[in-house]
């Protein structure tokens, strides 16, 4: 298929990427068909790559993209800086989604300090772009700033990202190369009537739009942090680049996202509101921490007592003296919060749906985590139903009401419900981890009378349950909500959940 002039960069090949052949080191058969295996990193680890050694604890290494790194092979280099010294640094930050690297097809191979280093398709492509664009200088690029090979470095660099996007003068959002020609015409036509009201859009502007807010990039768990930490950001699609504010809409917080119920088995699930699903993936994240508050246009003192006549004084008081603006919180989230709202995004390691949240979750829950890639996903899934249930008992206690305890409990459920369907956990292995943290932690639990017990079963039932359904129901909620069959009185002390027969 042909590519009109307009689209072609002045690079090594004039062919899309998705239409060039391999290069020499692609040529071969797949490797284990049969097993998934990262080309990449074995690839590097066997050449003997050496990075530039660090303190993973207080340094990073950038890339920098030199001017003449569009020639084949591409050159870069790697330069190590402490993490004090990033907000005097400039850089780039670039959020993007690696892609598979199970064929050597779909790697390609670079020179970083003298040295072949194999990188996988997608990165490439944004280097080819980046050269294009003269967009030269230091970025910051995970895959290649952090040696992947090393879990002792990943494990302290993982606690340091979001330093680095928060420093950084921009984040780029690269959602790489389109498949076909028709999507670059719609988004070269986007690109260019982007300030035009939607109103005055074309079909195809919408399609652009819409090929770029429903973009797989915005499902991936890693972006959330990326996106909301950025100073400044931009995203990038193929050789054209659009401003985060055309993603943007409705606030998060003024949309009711999902309540807790039960299958007809008595699984307890989230249940996602139609309003909440209605948002594209982009507009999901980017507007997470944008609020509303109306501020005064003018003195509404001034505007009550203002001299006239009947009718000047009429209508000045019904012109609007308020107006709504929007503004981005610096507050950070609560873990729970994150993974109601972001735990069934997409990421390649299950333990990065803890750990990938890190950087935007509150200091006191992200001091109490141990990102530990050494082990399974079933000890990040226990660190955060114990983090998320301190939060949520923080909250309720700190301002108590008479059906505080109700809510509490209430909130676990619901927060259990998310985290186990984030993890991907069974029942039974889920269930006895909630016993284990229940167990571990102090929940100073309050009297609940009859009533505040009917409520609090009337919360999660629905009309026509099964009655056998429903005494399963009771067993989970007497081991999230911790009251027996008979009201308990306050414990001041550690809580101790109902055990074995007793649910019998």
């Amino acid at each position: 298929m042909g590519v009109s002039p307009s689209y072609m960069l002045p690079a090594s090949s004039a062919m899309p990427f998705f239409q060039r052949a391999p290069s020499t080191m692609d040529k071969g058969s797949n490797v284990d068909m049969g097993i998934r295996v990262d080309v990449d990193k074995i690839s590097n680890s066997e050449s003997g790559f050496k990075y530039p050694i660090i303190d993973p604890t207080s340094q990073v290494r950038l890339l920098r993209i030199l001017p003449l790194s569009r020639r084949e092979p591409m050159e870069f280099s790697l330069e190590t800086f402490n993490l004090s010294d990033l907000p005097s640094t400039n850089y780039t930050a670039l959020s993007y989604t690696w892609g598979d690297a199970t064929r050597l097809d779909q790697t390609r191979e670079i020179i970083i300090d003298d040295q072949p280093f194999v990188v996988r398709r997608n990165l490439y492509w944004f280097f080819d772009v980046a050269t294009g664009k003269n967009a030269n200088g230091l970025y910051f690029i995970d895959a290649i700033c952090i040696n992947q090979s090393d879990n002792t470095e990943r494990f302290s660099q993982v606690r340091e990202i979001a330093q680095v996007y928060r420093n950084a003068d921009q984040v780029v959002a690269w959602l790489g190369m389109p498949k076909s020609l028709g999507k670059f015409e719609h988004l070269r036509s986007l690109r260019r009537i982007q300030f035009k009201s939607c109103a005055e859009w074309t079909a195809g502007e919408w399609e652009g739009f819409r090929y770029l807010s429903y973009h797989s990039y915005w499902t991936r768990v890693w972006v959330v942090q990326e996106v909301l930490l950025a100073r400044s950001m931009s995203v990038w699609c193929a050789w054209f680049d659009f401003p985060l504010a055309l993603f943007a809409g409705v606030p998060s917080h003024t949309i009711r996202s999902s309540r807790t119920g039960f299958s007809a088995s008595g699984r307890p699930q989230r249940i996602t509101d139609p309003v909440s699903d209605s948002r594209s993936p982009a507009e999901k994240i980017i507007t997470h921490r944008t609020r509303q508050v109306l501020r005064p246009i003018k003195d509404p003192l001034a505007q009550g007592t203002a001299a006239g006549t009947l009718s000047e004084i009429t209508r000045a008081l019904r012109r609007p003296y308020m107006v709504g603006k929007t503004y981005q919180s610096q507050v950070p989230d609560l873990l729970h919060e994150v993974i109601q709202k972001f735990g069934k995004h997409d990421c390649s390691d299950r333990r990065d749906k803890l750990y990938g949240f890190l950087g935007i979750i509150k200091q006191s829950s992200r001091a109490k985590v141990n990102p530990d890639y050494t082990k399974d996903v079933s000890y990040a899934y226990r660190q955060a139903l114990r983090v998320g249930f301190e939060e949520i008992c923080d909250e309720f206690w700190a301002a108590p009401s008479p059906r505080a305890g109700v809510e509490m409990y209430r909130t676990c459920l619901a927060y259990y419900c998310d985290a186990r369907d984030a993890f991907g956990m069974g029942d039974a292995e889920s269930m006895a981890i909630l016993q284990d943290v229940v167990d571990e932690i102090d929940i100073a639990t309050r009297h609940m009378d009859p009533i505040d017990e009917y409520g609090w079963r009337q919360g999660f039932s629905r009309d026509g349950i099964d009655p056998r359904i429903f005494a399963s129901i009771e067993k989970l909620l007497r081991i999230a909500g911790g009251f027996p069959r008979q009201s308990i009185g306050i414990r001041k002390d550690r809580f101790k959940p109902l055990r074995g027969a007793e649910f019998g």
